[in-house]
């Protein structure tokens, strides 16, 4: 459950530094799992492994297919959402951990119907429907009834596009619709008009979610979401292909596939980085790139530049600053700037410049 520190006399910078936030880990890894009822054994409908640098303000999430074919400890090979049947928030943490392969730190356990009561604490979320949504089913008490296009949705609304999964994508559209509800929680939650709705977000996050944070950390993770905006997060789903096995559709996954895709979105943050060569020295860029794959950097191209440069450039192309800040250090030098390119894939673009060559000779 949600647990709150007090901050009597004497506590401030004194307090923080005795109890820092998240222990003083430099990466915490959060589990949030979305149940499909009100059962504290319901299936885990929602699967996400999320690694927060608190120091850094950097943010990556993994979506876990619900269909997932998986081993459970003591239960054997099931569909990953049946781990939380058998047992709770404890086995499903267990499952997880085998298969991504790294410790989870923090978990928040909310269940699919609380959604409605989030939402409507923070007054709804702006979202662009991309299809028709007519689903119906009276044992699930679930009403879909949506319209394509850009749209202000309610708390039920919300919860319908969520849980959409009536179409040929199945569980993978629902993945990618789940992508852009994260995007339009965390530009609502930045919205001014939130400040005054603190008290019922509160009150909607404390009866609707059970949680190992902190009532600071719960805090400092809302934070450092609105700083990091919805194009500051590195958001993708562990890829599969969609089985028929032994009468049941699961997703088959691969284990070369989901150890590359955990290195690239949770252990390297999804930090990806094109690096251009800006200078007349042949192969200088390939060294460039190579010195941050070294420190778990995605590279998405190595090429020529087309102007040239005295001076190395770190570019950020979505979100703020901070990634290519985080860049600039590894290299040990770079003029950083904020310049949005929606259509590169990469989150920082490397032109490197003349003083890298001075910066390599002088060594480490």
């Amino acid at each position: 459950m949600v647990s709150s520190g007090s901050s009597g006399a004497g506590g401030g910078w004194f307090s923080q530094m005795l109890n820092p936030v998240f222990g003083g880990m430099d990466r915490v890894t959060i589990l949030v799992v979305g149940c499909d009822n009100s059962s504290d054994k319901g299936l885990a409908d929602t699967i996400i492994v999320m690694v927060v640098s608190p120091k850094t303000g950097e943010i990556s999430a993994l979506s876990v297919p619900r269909d997932s074919r998986v081993e459970i400890p003591g239960r054997g090979v099931h569909r990953i959402n049946s781990s939380h049947v058998f047992g709770g928030m404890p086995l499903t943490i267990q499952t997880v951990e085998l298969l991504v392969g790294m410790p989870i730190d923090k978990y928040i356990e909310i269940n699919v119907p609380g959604i409605v009561k989030l939402v409507d604490a923070i007054g709804g979320v702006d979202i662009d429907v991309e299809k028709r949504m007519n689903y119906h089913d009276r044992r699930g008490n679930l009403n879909i009834d949506l319209q394509p296009g850009m749209q202000h949705l309610d708390g039920m609304q919300a919860m319908g596009y969520v849980r959409f999964r009536h179409d040929a994508t199945g569980d993978i559209g629902r993945m990618e619709r789940q992508r852009h509800f994260l995007r339009a929680v965390i530009t609502q939650l930045s919205h001014p008009s939130n400040v005054t709705r603190l008290p019922q977000l509160s009150q909607a996050f404390l009866e609707t979610v059970s949680t190992d944070l902190t009532s600071k950390e719960i805090l400092t993770l809302k934070k450092l979401m609105e700083q990091a905006g919805p194009d500051g997060i590195r958001a993708e789903s562990l890829p599969g292909v969609p089985k028929m096995i032994h009468g049941q559709s699961m997703i088959e996954l691969d284990a070369d596939q989901v150890r590359q895709t955990v290195d690239r979105v949770l252990r390297g943050q999804g930090l990806s980085v094109q690096v251009l060569n800006g200078t007349t020295v042949s192969g200088l860029g390939a060294k460039v790139a190579s010195r941050l794959e070294e420190v778990g950097c995605d590279i998405t191209e190595t090429t020529n530049s087309e102007q040239k440069s005295d001076t190395t450039l770190v570019v950020s192309r979505r979100g703020g600053a901070r990634r290519a800040e985080r860049v600039a250090e590894w290299l040990g030098l770079g003029v950083i700037s904020v310049q949005p390119e929606g259509d590169n894939p990469a989150d920082v673009t490397v032109i490197v410049g003349r003083d890298y060559l001075t910066k390599a000779d002088q060594g480490p």
